[in-house]
């Protein structure tokens, strides 16, 4: 009897282990496309890298809720500027920076989750651009979770994209009538319906901010914010709302007049009350385009924007030279200091100039778009570079190891050769 319940007791606890180990692969070995809302470790294919995969997630989180399905996936700091290639359409997303990563949270569909997915990014080491595709494995996935993170409202699988000439917070005086640039946006090649808001900030607490005829007026000093809100009903958020854009921009007003920029108006010929409007440019096609001049001038710029307005925020026009004082950065050598203007067609023309403190001054009849830099651009070893050095150590390496073989032969023959003398005279010595 004993010895029977023993083996029933055997069976049962390796029944219990099978059921276990694999009724719980079978649980959780599923993709999400079909499977249950939560959260998945999907293994990535990175086939379609040539080089460099460790500087990319071999494991994908994927986040199902409902119809929406959202990827985890990034890059070392190895790497930068990483875009996921949607033809002429930017996928929404969201990124966070984890132990030196930065991951990317991208808005996909069941079907392109399933697919190829192609990619551009940048590699420090290669000082290039590359392009890859990668795929998920999602027949090799397991549920880790029954839940996904809570970020709030996430971006919708295709957002618009905003066509602004430049990107930038403004600093300016106090008092000031300020003239709300124009911007546009589409999605794909559609247009999008445009929103501009606009709120001073007091104490933490946004206050929403009259704009009559595309201006308002800074009537107190501190922190303004300009914000622009981009919809296109085509694509929908998971909570139903159109998909959107938003940019926000701040604007500093600061009593006794702008620290980022100054006018100094010697011929009296401008208006009086003439405000400057200045703003640093992060982004755009203004950016973007100095980025690229400058890609051969120098490596340390800033790029300024810089405009001129009367009592009522309307443009105005030097009809001489007025000086423009530019604060630039404290590190940049007032000594080598160039500064260039920015023409409409992207061409520069350098503008005489001079350090003045922690400005630097030239004179102008034109406002716009302008870039302050010192010249000289850093050498990057290409990757062919490298290897011909890599050759060369090779080849020298070789060629030392083959000069000590041929010397050692030689000593051993000299060695060899005084030995047989040895042996002679010892031999004379004994007759």
């Amino acid at each position: 009897m004993k010895r029977k319940m023993k083996l029933f007791s055997t069976l049962l606890c390796a029944l219990m282990l099978t059921l276990t180990v694999f009724g719980g692969v079978r649980a959780s070995a599923v993709s999400p496309v079909g499977g249950s809302d939560g959260t998945y470790s999907v293994p990535v294919n990175l086939d379609g890298l040539t080089m460099g995969a460790d500087n990319f997630s071999s494991t994908a989180a994927v986040e199902k809720s409902g119809d929406f399905y959202y990827m985890s996936f990034g890059h070392s700091s190895s790497i930068s500027n990483m875009k996921l290639v949607s033809g002429n359409k930017v996928n929404g997303y969201t990124s966070r920076i984890e132990d030196g990563w930065t991951i990317y949270t991208y808005t996909l569909s069941a079907s392109r989750l399933q697919g190829n997915l192609s990619f551009t990014a940048f590699i420090t080491a290669m000082d290039k651009e590359v392009s890859f595709s990668i795929s998920l494995n999602l027949a090799g996935a397991t549920k880790t979770s029954d839940s996904i993170r809570d970020l709030g409202e996430r971006p919708a699988e295709f957002v618009p994209i905003f066509t602004m000439e430049g990107e930038g917070n403004y600093q300016v005086s106090i008092g000031s009538v300020f003239a709300v640039p124009e911007a546009s946006a589409v999605l794909g090649s559609e247009a999008c319906d445009v929103t501009v808001s606009a709120y001073y900030l007091r104490e933490g607490v946004k206050e929403p901010v009259e704009i009559t005829d595309n201006r308002f007026t800074l009537s107190e000093v501190g922190e303004y914010h300009l914000i622009y809100k981009a919809t296109h009903a085509s694509y929908k958020t998971e909570l139903g709302n159109d998909t959107y854009t938003e940019l926000d921009f701040t604007i500093t007003s600061v009593a006794g007049g702008s620290q980022l920029a100054k006018v100094e108006d010697e011929k009296g010929v401008l208006p009086e009350d003439t405000a400057i409007m200045a703003r640093y440019i992060t982004g755009g096609t203004v950016f973007d385009t100095a980025s690229e001049k400058m890609a051969t001038i120098a490596d340390n710029f800033e790029v300024f924007s810089v405009s001129l307005t009367d009592a009522s925020g309307s443009a105005v026009t030097p009809t001489e030279n007025v000086k423009i004082y530019l604060k630039a950065k404290s590190t940049f050598d007032r000594n080598k200091i160039v500064v260039y203007a920015m023409n409409e067609d992207g061409s520069l023309t350098e503008i005489a100039c001079d350090g003045y403190g922690k400005y630097v001054v030239f004179e102008t009849t034109h406002t716009g778009n302008f870039i302050v830099c010192v010249p000289g651009v850093a050498f990057v070893m290409p990757m062919w570079g490298y290897a011909l050095i890599c050759v060369g150590a090779i080849v020298l390496i070789a060629g030392g190891i083959t000069a000590i073989i041929i010397v050692k032969k030689r000593k051993k023959k000299k060695q060899n050769q005084g030995n047989n003398t040895t042996e002679n005279e010892s031999s004379h010595f004994r007759r």
